[in-house]
């Protein structure tokens, strides 16, 4: 009785659970294109791999800085002498405790280059990690774009089926009552599954586009059970709603080179290039270091006596079996393969930009374009079916104007939503993005001991 209480008790705990689950998903969740930049950057992992090859980076500048630290150390020992030739045998257990320091002093630039190359590095992977969440944001929009889109489409095609409804029905009234033929009916139903067809194909690219938003993302927002909320009016006003072209393309280019941050790391790695140059050089010449210690031995053979030391050390390897040379030839070959990159990459931003421009130039005329000619196809429409209801025309005459009137609608809503991922695409291009804070390297720069914390931090 107590075992079948207690699986009751169980069950009826199990179904709360499983209400206050339901009731808590079944809330759709309405996300804004903030909310959808706010999720991908806390989210995205390509942002959490640039972060953490930024913190890496920062560990190596740490340890090139070590070398101008002192280095301490502490050691100790217990053991058993014996020593021979001794009247009487001298055994006895000896433990040590010892302390070492050392110094370096001047190294011709080998721990300096090192240093100078781990800073610009870490400048060029903090460079990157700000690039990579504007490449997100970029993602985040354009999936966001298309998802809103392909949910337009699927209005488009819903009105479609229900027009093709109406004329099959009316078709069929008109068969009826002996004024139209058969064809009329067969072909309005052919129409009619076609369309649904359509809007199958519509719902399935919606559910596409989504998992494409969700990647971006990083995650499912509240299970799935979300929708996407935008400005944008009705069909007809998404002409009237669209953002104005920014400047001109020559006033875009000078602020791409400004803002980009790709450009400022690959800058920075051409001067960590610098640095490794120089810092191979130094091994043509020596190293020179202090050095410290103390030995507190403790035992009663008299051999051993508590020592201490002081010193200086110079290390000149005079040949290493050209290992320098080729370390010199090596950076020196990396400094010209970053140098062309950099032209590279200015040749990549001129055309990116350029490009970015142009599609959004052609867009933004293209949705007027695409509103003119639905507010057309629409007028031919109504034109087409009174014709058909007086019978002055034939289906495939209406048919044709109701076929147009979609390809017009889809086409604006196409246009539109292209034109809005192409001005995403000039502010990326451009290196501005206004969902990011506004960064300024000198700001971050202002005092050395502030440097690592200012690195590789990613905004809440």
């Amino acid at each position: 009785m107590r075992s079948m209480a207690r699986l009751f008790g169980t069950g009826i705990f199990l179904s709360f659970v499983i209400l206050a689950a339901g009731a808590s998903s079944a809330e759709e969740q309405q996300l804004s294109l903030d909310d959808i930049v706010k999720i991908a950057q806390q989210n995205n992992p390509q942002i959490e791999i640039a972060r953490q090859q930024c913190l890496q980076s920062s560990g190596i500048l740490t340890q090139a800085i070590s070398g101008y630290l002192p280095h301490v150390g502490v050691g100790g020992s217990v053991g058993r002498h014996h020593i021979d030739n001794l009247e009487p045998d001298e055994t006895e257990n000896v433990n040590l405790a010892s302390a070492n320091a050392s110094q370096l002093i001047y190294d011709f630039g080998n721990t300096g280059g090192a240093i100078e190359s781990g800073r610009r590095n870490l400048e060029a992977f903090d460079d990157n990690l700000y690039r990579v969440r504007q490449d997100v944001v970029l993602a985040g929009k354009s999936a966001f774009y298309e998802v809103l889109a392909k949910k337009r489409l699927i209005e488009v095609e819903k009105q479609a089926v229900k027009d093709y409804e109406q004329q099959l029905y009316r078709a069929e009234k008109y068969f009826d009552a002996g004024v139209r033929t058969r064809i009329d009916v067969i072909n309005a139903a052919v129409k009619l599954s076609e369309s649904k067809l359509a809007l199958l194909q519509a719902r399935s690219n919606y559910k596409t586009a989504r998992v494409r938003l969700e990647q971006v993302l990083g995650l499912q927002p509240n299970y799935g059970n979300y929708t996407l909320v935008s400005k944008e009016g009705k069909l007809d006003q998404l002409a009237d709603s669209k953002p104005v072209m920014p400047g001109s393309l020559e006033y875009l280019l000078p602020k791409a080179f400004e803002n980009r941050t790709d450009m400022q790391a690959v800058k920075s790695l051409v001067m960590a290039a610098e640095a490794d140059v120089r810092r191979a050089k130094s091994g043509y010449f020596p190293s020179i270091s202090a050095n410290a210690g103390y030995d507190d031995y403790d035992t009663d053979m008299v051999t051993f006596e508590d020592q201490w030391r002081v010193g200086v050390d110079l290390t000149w390897e005079l040949f290493s079996g050209f290992q320098t040379d080729g370390e010199v030839v090596e950076a020196r070959g990396k400094l010209q393969e970053v140098q062309a990159a950099l032209m590279d990459l200015q040749l990549f931003v001129t055309r990116e930009v350029t490009d970015s421009y142009l599609r959004a130039d052609e867009n933004h005329e293209a949705v007027d374009i695409a509103d003119e000619t639905l507010g057309l196809a629409k007028e031919n429409l109504y034109m087409a079916e009174k014709r058909y209801i007086a019978g002055l025309n034939d289906i495939i005459e209406y048919n044709e104007a109701q076929l147009n009137f979609i390809r017009a609608q889809s086409s604006l809503v196409t246009t539109y939503y292209d034109y809005l991922t192409a001005l995403a695409r000039i502010d990326n291009s451009t290196g501005v993005t206004p969902e990011l804070e506004t960064r300024n390297r000198e700001e971050e720069q202002e005092t050395d001991n502030e440097e690592e914390q200012k690195f590789c931090q990613v905004p809440k």
